[in-house]
């Protein structure tokens, strides 16, 4: 395609059988050796097998939304972008059941050949990148160790009646300390 074009279906080359609607056939997308074209993808798959820590995850299957661009750069093919889903799981608190948007960020390099000693790049293989294991690693990285349904509240929890607190006593950590030193003195 042309720089600048926008491809909403999934990736080209329907030929192979059993290929992941992850890996994208560059020659087809017209970015091999192609530095300074570029294009958009915009698409929404089917979230693969585990994506998920022991509490939350993605569910197989479930909408995985990419938002990403393909940048042809001498090295490969550079891929920024987003990804967005949504978590299932249980409260970290209350174990009951939770869901979380997921929106992570990807910027990865796709190198040609892969440098001694490299290890850590994503390696483009017979003209094809494969987006899956970068994506697992960027969502998997982003889910809460402890997620709860809402961060920003305290969360509190009593057995019985409420405790009244003196506003005077609750300033400083060490007032029910005085009041025992004062209670002690007159006695």
């Amino acid at each position: 395609m042309n720089a600048g074009a926008t491809s909403s279906n999934a990736p080209g080359g329907q030929g192979m059988k059993n290929r992941s609607e992850f890996v994208y056939d560059l020659r087809s997308m017209g970015l091999l050796g192609q530095p300074g074209e570029w294009e958009r993808v915009n698409t929404t798959l089917s979230a693969p097998a585990d994506l998920k820590i022991e509490v939350i995850g993605v569910a197989e299957g479930s909408p995985l939304t990419l938002e990403l661009m393909f940048e042809s750069v001498s090295e490969g093919i550079y891929v920024s972008g987003t990804v967005s889903a949504t978590a299932r799981g249980e409260d970290a608190r209350t174990l009951e059941p939770i869901e979380l948007p997921i929106d992570v960020d990807i910027q990865e390099m796709y190198v040609y050949e892969q440098a001694e000693g490299d290890e850590d790049s994503y390696v483009i293989d017979r003209d094809q990148l494969d987006l899956e294991p970068a994506i697992r690693d960027a969502v998997v990285m982003a889910l809460p160790f402890n997620p709860s349904r809402d961060e920003s509240e305290e969360f509190s929890y009593t057995l019985g009646e409420d405790l009244e607190v003196d506003e005077d006593e609750s300033e400083s950590p060490f007032a029910s300390l005085k009041n025992l030193l004062e209670e002690k003195k007159e006695s």
